[in-house]
């Protein structure tokens, strides 16, 4: 009887120890990339009772309980080295200890892949920032980091058996930015005819090798005069701790060689900016080439030390979707360049950049058509000082190439293409004078036009 009341009490002290270790050892340190809670108080900010109290309780705990981290290696340690697994949602354990972004598995497989209209709307919507940037008296770039699996997939697990189509939506991409005369840095065709390995073992990321041929890549296709950093000093060290590191190994996990460049610093931060995580970034100091504007992921983390060098003035910023108009109006800046990950193209279609949308020519011709085209307009959530205009085309007038056209008072503009059948385009609320505000939906397959649309808004039926 003995044995077992000291196995219960055991087994009870185990159990309490998380808890009760917070008096003394409470986890501070998340690896997750976000705030940690604060303990939360009875009381809401108004004074009222804050009726979930015990379910933001239940997340406090969760986050700081003693030990956490530990016994989050603890696991992860037994999951990847006895089953091959890893215990995470957002790492895939692959080969050799090879990390790979889960998010990253239905570009690999080619699962979900975009449609020709899709790959033709994400070309479009880009052709229209480019012309907006264009006409604005700035140069435009265009690049995107490849997906690790992308490039080196040979790690990736038994999942090759079940790859549907080797084409990755960028392959499909690519000839459609040409056709739009799309200025475009090329990553994927500079890091496949590589050899070497340029992207961390543990991380999602290029390492620092592959960082400075991106940067070069970027500056090159840009034309402007850079430093050559490939021409530097280079050294190795085992103190790079990956972000899918973290995720599975929390603090604790085994960190990799990478390569250190002996690169002089000639810019600095002029904002409350404290690193390269920074969701805004201003700099100055930089030798040439005016200033930059530049949209980025994770992965301008690594360029923006090398980029921030060749700029007079930069600003950096990993705001979705891009307030593209409002930036340049307060900024002028010489050059806009757009960085965003494989993984995340889509974003082009779900989300684009927000500008106000650029006239075009009358329809010639135009044909009514019925249909069940639908249109709408309210505030645009993102920013309220503009209106969106938008809706669904009916499918029947859409091909693979077709483009949406939306009048407004007899004034015509080219519609931004949201997913396979939808438009959004974006007006200043202080270029709306005239109401009812009368609306058309125009598409344009060659030179054959159709109104698929007609409607008028009334002001009382806009949302503030």
């Amino acid at each position: 009887m003995k044995k077992y009341l000291l196995f219960m009490i055991a087994c009870i002290t185990v159990c309490l120890l998380p808890f009760l270790g917070m008096a003394v050892r409470p986890t501070t340190v998340s690896t997750e990339n976000k705030a940690m809670s604060s303990f939360p108080s009875l009381k809401s900010k108004d004074g009222t009772l804050n009726l979930n109290f015990f379910q933001d309780l239940e997340t406090y705990f969760n986050e700081h309980f003693a030990f956490r981290n530990e016994l989050i290696f603890a696991d992860a340690k037994i999951q990847t080295s006895i089953f091959q697994v890893s215990n995470v949602d957002t790492v895939t354990y692959g080969t050799d200890g090879w990390l790979y972004y889960t998010s990253t598995l239905n570009d690999y497989l080619g699962r979900n892949r975009m449609t020709d209209r899709q790959i033709y709307n994400l070309a479009h919507n880009l052709s229209l920032v480019r012309q907006y940037v264009e006409e604005n008296g700035s140069d435009f770039i265009l690049t995107i980091p490849p997906n690790k699996n992308t490039l080196y997939g040979e790690h990736m697990p038994y999942y090759a058996s079940y790859i549907v189509e080797p084409v990755h939506n960028v392959d499909l991409l690519t000839p459609k930015l040409h056709d739009f005369e799309i200025p475009y840095a090329d990553l994927f065709q500079l890091f496949r005819k590589e050899e070497e390995i340029l992207y961390l073992k543990r991380d999602s990321h290029w390492n620092m090798k592959g960082a400075v041929m991106a940067y070069s890549s970027i500056m090159n296709a840009l034309g402007y005069p850079y430093i050559n950093y490939a021409d530097s000093t280079v050294s190795r060290s085992k103190d790079t701790d990956g972000d899918l590191n973290r995720m599975l190994y929390t603090l604790y996990g085994e960190k990799e060689f990478n390569y250190n460049y002996a690169i002089e610093q000639t810019y600095a931060y002029t904002n409350e900016a404290e690193s390269v995580e920074d969701p805004w970034i201003e700099t100055a100091g930089g030798t040439g080439n005016g200033s930059l504007l530049m949209f980025r992921d994770s992965f301008g983390n690594t360029l923006i030390p090398l980029i921030a060098n060749q700029f007079e003035k930069a600003w950096f910023t990993k705001e979705v979707p891009y307030g593209l108009e409002v930036l340049m109006e307060q900024y002028h800046p010489n050059t806009v360049v757009f960085e965003k990950v494989e993984r995340n193209l889509s974003e082009y279609i779900q989300m684009p950049p927000i500008i106000s949308a650029i006239k075009t020519e009358p329809p010639k011709a135009a044909e009514v058509a019925k249909s069940d085209t639908t249109i709408s307009m309210e505030s645009l959530v993102y920013n309220f000082n503009y209106y969106k205009i938008s809706g669904s085309v009916d499918e029947n007038f859409l091909e693979d190439e077709t483009d949406i056209i939306v009048g407004i008072h007899g004034t015509y503009y080219k519609a931004y293409h949201i997913g396979s059948n939808q438009y959004e385009i974006y007006i200043k609320k202080n270029d709306i004078q005239t109401y009812p505000v009368e609306i058309e939906v125009v598409t344009k397959n060659q030179n054959t036009y159709k109104i698929v649309q007609t409607k008028k808004i009334e002001e009382g039926e806009l949302l503030p």
